[in-house]
Parts: structure tokens; sequence; C-alpha cells
């Protein structure tokens, strides 16, 4: 069958009390239903699956509350994963366990094996819904206003829970938020692109370097416009070569002056106690010097290598995340002869390979794979924290070599000037050959000096040229994105709306506009849903239009690939609603005909107390039939 991407299918369901095992049932593609008495414990057993998945639950029922961890093997794109979560009454940010495989495997598998992630993620640690998102293919999403989008809020436009107001979308969650809703509802409609809001933070990046730039830019130019000649390098060359002839005439009469001292019969003693100071300063500032360089040049390498490591992750992921094609093919790899002796193999070795004769099983290495995104996932967040560290000591290394280099040409300078001083009566007129020859030194130094700013303006020009390039390209490329999203988000909506309309033209004849509706809206934002521009209707009538809304979205997304709704959808019973069994049942039948007509993998799960008879076959139902004496979860209350 057709996989769309992404694609969430619950295989099995564990609930743990301690060491006992108190539910464990299989669930399959397509419909699943779990049925039985009320108050036998079936929103119990929805409930475990949406806390399973990533769901915030604090709200358990008595019997959950005996329990100590809830476990789901999953199919998420393919790939098998078995999820663990524990049950605490005080926080429901429980962190989440992941495996890379089936859950019988998991069971024997070393705790070192097993991942884990916390609710919340951080700069060197993903959270479990970022890695979830990762095995599916769905963008991590995040904004200023809406924050870090988590399974908890996808998974509560896929779950029709019982306790929420029929009037509204969402699940009911405190602190719910308008744009954190349409946010998840264009997530999940397709009509999101993580890249805009990239693009948004990269351009409010920019215009805060922008700013700072240019205001940098007015500075010089305010102080340099007061300057009385142009500040341009043809003037600051020229400048050079006045100050070069007239050191070059200085040093010659530098070298006369001390002709003549050293041909006199008297001589003062020369003292080298302050030129051996200097000589020993000048060392030492060379060897910081040289150090730092060496550290410099090492971590460059460092910094090097580790981008090429990063590059080769982020390779190894894109490929390991196309790996439902890669688990395909594997096996299908023929050898006629050995690629090391040339003998002719044997090829009629089933379900193994026939050139090293391991067995073959596609689904553990699926689950191998999903442990292989996982992994790599959180390499790559700890390699990125790694090289951001290693980048600003390069930077700090840089700035420090800097400071050291001009520490050393000032030591260096000064080393000569002690070195060329005599000490005799001819002093003076030497002295004030050096003290001309200092003059023209720091005059050179002033020069140099305009010349780094002169380098330092055309560099910010540079740059702020080059801001206004990229923030001007992010800002068009973000229109034609929002112009793409909006098309799609009506494309999305349109579909969802007539799927929504045959539901209710469907459902029996006990709401007079459901007969032959017009319009169906909704916005995520408002969390509501009209008919007709209407929304007052009866309470078992709201409550079939609530469960049309989360199967309409469904029904769209099997038949839409650009959704990213993961083709999951549950959905609790409607006889706490005042839904009369003959339309409940009828609404399983709509549920069956939506899956039958279905070209894609898809699971709905359902929980009802009226079963419509023709669903109830092993093909259709999960575990047996639950009473208050024989309940879902194996736990006997006192």
């Amino acid at each position: 069958m057709t996989r769309f991407e992404p694609t969430l299918i619950v295989k099995r369901l564990v609930v743990e009390r301690r060491e006992a095992v108190v539910y464990d049932e299989r669930f399959h593609a397509g419909v699943n239903i779990v049925r039985g008495e009320n108050s036998s414990g079936k929103s119990t057993v929805l409930n475990f699956i949406f806390y399973g998945l990533g769901g915030d639950l604090s709200d358990w029922s008595a019997v959950a509350r005996l329990c100590s961890r809830v476990i789901v093997e999953v199919s998420l794109n393919g790939l098998s994963a078995t999820l663990s979560r524990e049950i605490s009454e005080t926080s429901g940010l429980q962190p989440m366990d992941i495996f890379g495989g089936a859950y019988d495997d998991a069971k024997s598998a070393p705790r070192s094996e097993w991942l884990r992630f916390p609710y919340k993620g951080g700069a060197s640690r993903e959270s479990f819904s970022q890695a979830l998102f990762k095995l599916m293919g769905v963008p991590e999403v995040s904004s200023d206003l809406s924050g870090h989008i988590t399974m908890n809020q996808i998974l509560r436009l896929l779950y029709a829970d019982q306790l929420s107001p029929v009037e509204q979308i969402f699940r009911v969650m405190p602190f719910d938020r308008a744009d954190l809703r349409d946010t998840v509802g264009r997530l999940l409609c397709g009509a999101y692109d993580s890249t805009v809001y990239d693009n948004e933070q990269r351009v409010r990046e920019l215009d805060k370097e922008f700013d700072t730039v240019n205001g940098q830019l007015r500075s010089l130019f305010s102080v340099l416009g007061k300057a009385d000649q142009g500040f341009t390098y043809d003037w600051i060359d020229a400048q050079r070569s006045v100050l070069e002839r007239e050191r070059v005439e200085i040093g010659n009469a530098i070298q006369i002056a001390e002709r003549a001292f050293y041909t006199l019969e008297k001589k003062d003693k020369l003292t080298l106690v302050q030129q051996e100071k200097s000589y020993k300063e000048v060392q030492r500032i060379q060897a910081s010097l040289l150090k730092a360089k060496h550290d410099r040049d090492a971590l460059a390498l460092a910094i090097a290598d580790s981008a090429g490591f990063l590059r080769a992750l982020n390779n190894k992921l894109e490929a390991l995340q196309d790996s439902s094609t890669v688990a395909q093919h594997i096996g299908a790899v023929r050898f006629e002869s050995c690629p090391s002796c040339y003998a002719v193999l044997d090829l009629e070795t089933p379900h193994a390979c026939h050139l090293c004769k391991t067995p073959f099983d596609s689904e553990q290495t699926k689950g191998r794979i999903a442990g292989l995104i996982l992994t790599t996932g959180l390499q790559i967040r700890q390699s990125e924290m790694l090289q951001a560290r290693r980048e600003e000591k390069y930077t700090i290394l840089e700035s420090q070599i800097r400071a050291m280099e001009s520490s050393w040409k000032e030591a260096s300078r000064r080393l000569a000037s002690i070195q060329s001083l005599p000490s005799s009566t001819e002093r003076e007129r030497l002295r004030e050959l050096h003290r001309r020859s200092g003059y023209l030194q720091r005059q050179a130094e002033d020069i140099e000096q305009k010349a780094q700013l002169a380098e330092t303006i055309r560099a910010l020009s540079d740059r702020k040229n080059a801001l206004q390039s990229e923030i001007y390209k992010l800002k068009s490329d973000n229109e034609g994105l929002r112009a793409q999203q909006e098309a799609r988000m009506a494309a999305a909506y349109t579909s969802i709306s007539t799927e929504i309309k045959k539901l209710l033209i469907l459902d029996l004849r006990r709401q007079d506009i459901f007969e032959d509706p017009q319009s169906v809206s909704f916005t995520f934002s408002d969390n509501k849903i009209t008919v007709d521009d209407e929304n007052y209707f009866s309470a078992s009538s709201r409550a079939i239009l609530r469960s049309s809304f989360f199967l309409g979205f469904f029904a769209a997304a099997t038949k839409n690939p650009f959704f990213r709704h993961p083709r999951f959808c549950m959905i609790d019973s409607h006889e706490n609603m005042g839904v009369e069994a003959i339309r409940s049942q009828n609404f399983q039948l709509q549920m069956l005909r939506i899956s039958r007509e279905s070209k894609v993998e898809h699971q709905i799960i359902y929980a009802t107390a009226m079963i419509e008879p023709e669903l109830e076959d092993d093909s259709y139902t999960v575990g047996a039939f639950s009473t208050s004496d024989d309940k879902t979860v194996g736990i006997k209350m006192v």
C-alpha cells in the first residue's frame, strides 16, 4: 500500500503496573474498535495511547493511577520504534525513552540501546517531540509567539476525546493560545514551511547587525568629516611616501653623528641594563605570540575537521530519513560470485543474506534505522554546540594575537631605539635626532591606524551592502513562500470541508441543517466550526459535528500527499454525549467507508459501547469486549 509521509501507526500498547503487565494488545492499520460497556476502561486505553505518544495528561482515572508505565510500539513512516513513558500524577511533563525496533526486541535489549529524551529540549539535547518529528519527517516548528510545537499539540488535532467541549475543535488544555492553534493547524494542513520562520529569524538577526554596522559607519564618517584632508587610500599612500623619505634622511644623519661620536678619544660607558631588559621583553612577547598562533592554527584545523564531520552527519541523516526505500531494497542485492575468490554462490538461501548467510529481518532493519536516526540527531546537536564553542575560542585567539603582534612591534622598536642610543658628550645632538625619528615613527603609526580605519570603513561598507542584499532576498523568498502556503491552505481547507459535508449528509436525519449543508467553515485560531454560519445545535449533533471534523480532516489527509497530518485518528465514544446507538453505528460505517476508500497507510482508533454489528470482526476489533467485571486494564479495584 502507498504511504504518505508522515504516517503514524500504533502497533501495540502495553501498560505495566510495576513488574506486571496489566494490558497488552496489538493494533493494526485501518479501523481499530475498542469496545465494551460504559465505565469499563475504553477511554483509559485511548488516554494511554495519547500519553504514550507524547500527550500531556495528568488527570488519570483511578485504575490508570495504579499503573506505572505506558509502552507503545509504533510505525513511523514505516520505521519501527518503541516508546516508553512513566506515569506520574504530579507532572505530565515526563521524559520519553525510545528504542529503535519492535517491543519484543526492546524487552530483551540492554538499557544502553534505549535513548532517553526530555520533555523540553535544550542546546545539547533534543526533546522527544523533536526526535519523533525527525523520524516522521515533520519540520521542527518554532516561533516567537507559539514557541516550539510539541507532540502534545499535534495530538490535540488527532484525538477527539470525551472530556473536551463539543463546540471546540482542539482537545482542551490550560493556557491555550490562538496563535499556537493556528500554527498547529497550518502545520498539519501542509501549509507551514519552516523556511519562512528560519528566514524571519535570519532577517531579524541581519536587521540588528545592519543597524550596528550602519551606526558604526555614521560615527566614523562624523569624526572623519572634521578632518582637513581627504580620507582615501591615495592620500594614505602619499603620506607614507613622504614619511619614509624623512625617516631615511634622519637615519642617515644618526649614522653620521654616531661615527663622529665613536671617533672621539673619550667615550662614556654604555649601559646594557635597559637594552637587556628590552631584549627579554621582546623574547617573552614573541614566545607568547608563537604559542597563540600555534593554538589558533590547531583550532582552525579542528574547526575544519568538525565542519566536515557535521556535513557527513547531515548527509547520513538525509540518507537514513529515506530509510523506507533502503529497508525495502536491503536483501535485493545479489552477487553471482564471491567478490573475493569469484566462486559461484548459492542464491537459494531464503530470508537471509546469500553471501554471509545471516538471517534477514526487514522489521529489525527498520528498527535499527530508527535508532540510527535518533542517535545521529543527538550527535549533530552536540557537535554543533562544540563547534560553536571552538569558533568563539578562535575569535578570542585572533583578537589576542593581534594585540600581541602590536605589543611585539612596539617592544622591538624600543629595543632598536635603545641599541642605537649612545651615551657620550655628543649625546644631545643624537637625542635631538632620535626625538625627530620618534616623532616620525609616531606619525607613521598614526598613518597605519588611519589605514586600518580606512580598511574598517571599507569592510563595514561591504558588509552593509551584503546585509542589504541578503535581507532583500530573504524577504522576497518569504513573500513567495507565503503565497504558496496560502494557496495550499486554501486547498486543504476546501478538501477538509468537502469531507465533513459528506459525513454530515450521510448522517441520520436528526439535524435539518446537516441534510444539505451549503458550507462548512472552521478556524483553528478561533477553535470553532460552523455549518452554514450556524454553530448552535443539540448536544448530540455537536458531538457528531466535532467527530466529523476529526474524521474529515483525516480523510482529506489520506487523499492529499501535501498534508503533514500523520494519517492517524482517535475518536472516543459518543454515548456519553447523548448520541443514540443507531446514529453512532452509522458514524462507524462512515469510518469504515473512509478507510476502505483510502489508498494509503492509515489508522483509525475508535472506542464505543455500541459497536456496529458489521464491525464485530477480528479485522476491526482490538481485544475482547470489556465489562464492569472484566475491564480493559487488568486491575481489580477493591
